[in-house]
Formats: C-alpha cells, structure tokens, sequence
C-alpha cells in the first residue's frame, strides 16, 4: 500500500498555508478539472451546484447562504443529514438531465459541474453568461485540489485549507492503521445483482485500497459485470454488496451460489446502508471518513485520530 508520510503531510499544509495568502484578489483565476483556465471577477453570490458530491462540497465551505440551486437527487447526501437539510431547502436544477431554464432564472454566478459526467453540459451553461468550473473526481488528489480551488473561487480558502488539511491528516493515521495489519483481506464489491463491481480505476475501487482492502477485480476498467465463475476463480475472503441492492445478506450468496468462494463458504458477507454505501461513493469532503468507516467494520480495528 502506498503510505502517505509526515513528509508529505507537512509538505501539503505548507502549501496551503501559502495558497492562502492570495486569497484576497479581487480576480481569481484556477484551471479545473478539464485543464480548462477560467477567471471569476470578484467573488460570486450566487452558486449552482449540479451533482450530490459537489453540493456537499459547497455546503462544507458554509455557502449555504450563497448556494441558490442543487441538483434534484439530494437523498445522496443522506450521511450528512445537516447538509442534505440544507440541500433540500434550495431549488432544484435537475437530475441525470440538467434543467437549462432553471439554472437561468437563478442568475448563477459560478455553475459547479462534475469534469467526468457532465462535460458536454458544459458550453449549455457557458451560453447562459455563468462561470463553469468542473470539478475533478477521479482520485483523492483531484477531489482534494477541487475543494481547495472551490474554496479560492469563493472566498472561502481558509475553511477549504482546514477540510483538506483533515483529510489529509485522517489518511494518514488510516494508512498507519493499515501497516499494522498481518494482510489486507480480498474483497468482491458489487452495487447490484447482476454483480456489478468497481474496477481499480474507479474512484470506489481507489476507497476501497484507501480502506486497506484488496480488490479482487481491481484489473477491471470502469464498473462492469462478472460472472459467478469469474467471482469464483477470484475466490474473495469477503462480498460486501448493499442494501439498495434489494438483497438480504443469504440472497447475495444465493446469488453467487457456489461454496467454493471462501467468502459464501464461511459466510463472511456485508451489507452496506444507503447511508454508508453514499458515504463511499461521493467524491466529496468525507470521504476518508467513509474509507475508516469501512476499515474499522471489516477489521475490527479503530483508526487513532488522537
């Protein structure tokens, strides 16, 4: 497992300490998770936020003043019930498709959209007069570089500085946890029943190596579906499904159906709630917390954050 070091931590919280001293500039300019360089003229009272993790971002930082529209799918932000009060509290702009007239009548003044789901949204909100910044989520680093980047387009660096700095430091103590471990157990992670499961690349199949945990399909690109005979050459010592899957615990190894998967043989399954199934999902600003969640359960062990 790759450690996070003192020196790095130290090395990041430098950083940001002098990243804060421009937070003062009436202009702000930031390149996005696209690459794409945008400037914002002053500071911006009117925000829009289209997907569940950037909408917890934001809110995190206390726009919650600020932030005018969401999007539709705020039960996503059910972990975090003080935000997903306040998510609910605003107008909604839109699911999977986007409401153009909605965010119009808002007069936005930054439109936060995420860089891998809604790229081609991105000229639609441009042509409404309103800065678009996509948010980076495809590793830890992305998700941490858009907290603080949001954080600087909206004059709210110090709280960004503070979140990331959390983040960083809970990391570390998780991956110090991890060293202790004699193993780390393999794990077959499936969101549905057709058994799809996250592969490495993903931003799931990433928590759960954060979590100390070994994918047994952490070759496979994107989230994609196995079979019952691939799931049994892979053999995992554990199958976490979750609850919205609409399975019991049985029903998941039913599913499976073959005891010789050391998992189903020892019956050694997890479910997990919406709540925590969202937490671990979310490229947002409790993420690490969702990754110790998910270590203390497994292995019984806390993670020292003293």
């Amino acid at each position: 497992m790759r450690r996070i070091s003192l020196v790095l931590v130290l090395t990041l919280v430098f950083g940001l300490i002098v990243t804060g001293t421009v937070r003062a500039q009436e202009t702000r300019t930031v390149v996005d998770g696209l690459g794409r360089e945008l400037t914002l003229e002053g500071t911006p009272q009117n925000v829009v936020t289209t997907i569940a993790s950037t909408t917890e971002i934001v809110l995190d930082l206390g726009l919650d003043e600020r932030l005018v529209g969401v999007p539709d799918l705020t039960q996503y932000l059910s972990y975090v019930p003080e935000l997903q009060a306040k998510a609910e509290d605003k107008t909604k702009v839109g699911g999977f498709k986007l409401s153009m007239e909605k965010i119009a009548s808002l007069s936005p003044d930054l439109v936060v959209l995420d860089a891998s789901a809604q790229q081609g949204t991105i000229d639609k909100v441009k042509n409404l007069g309103a800065t678009v910044y996509a948010a980076g989520s495809k590793d830890m680093d992305a998700v941490q570089e858009t907290i603080l980047e949001l954080g600087y387009l909206t004059g709210t660096l110090e709280r960004a500085e503070k979140i990331v700095g959390e983040m960083v430091y809970k990391q570390f103590r998780l991956a110090e946890a991890i060293d202790e471990l004699d193993r780390k157990k393999k794990v077959f992670y499936t969101v549905s029943p057709q058994m799809y499961t996250p592969g490495g690349n993903t931003f799931v199949g990433q928590v759960l190596e954060m979590a100390g945990l070994n994918n047994v399909f952490s070759d496979v690109s994107g989230f994609k579906p196995v079979s019952t005979e691939e799931i049994v050459e892979r053999n995992p010592e554990l199958i976490i499904g979750t609850e919205d899957m609409g399975l019991s615990e049985e029903g998941l190894m039913e599913e499976i159906g073959s005891n010789n998967v050391e998992a189903v043989k020892e019956k050694n399954v997890m479910l997990l709630s919406s709540e925590d199934a969202s937490l671990l999902n979310q490229p947002g600003t409790k993420i690490v917390d969702g990754a110790i969640n998910l270590f203390e359960s497994v292995y019984g062990e806390k993670v020292d954050l003293g």
